[in-house]
């Protein structure tokens, strides 16, 4: 068994809490800073995108429920 397999075993079995004080200490030896700042949302940076009234959820549903309508034209066709 290798060190690194060795050490994944032994993560493994540390608490969520332990698991990232070792995360962050493993960024603090490589030389990087963690970051404290959240991700900015991305609603944020697509807003002017899209027209105020337009409805995420709508139009995904709407995506996602495409496939069956082409699917039971399909079974009808031949």
């Amino acid at each position: 068994m290798t060190e690194f397999e060795h050490i994944k075993q032994l993560a493994a079995n540390l608490t969520p809490a332990e698991k990232e004080i070792l995360a962050h200490y493993l960024v603090e030896a490589n030389g990087d800073q963690p970051s404290s700042e959240r991700p900015q949302s991305l609603c944020g940076d697509w807003a002017a995108a899209f027209p105020q009234d337009f409805d995420v959820d709508a139009e995904l549903k709407e995506i996602r429920g495409e496939w069956e309508k082409e699917w039971h034209e399909d079974e009808f066709v031949g």
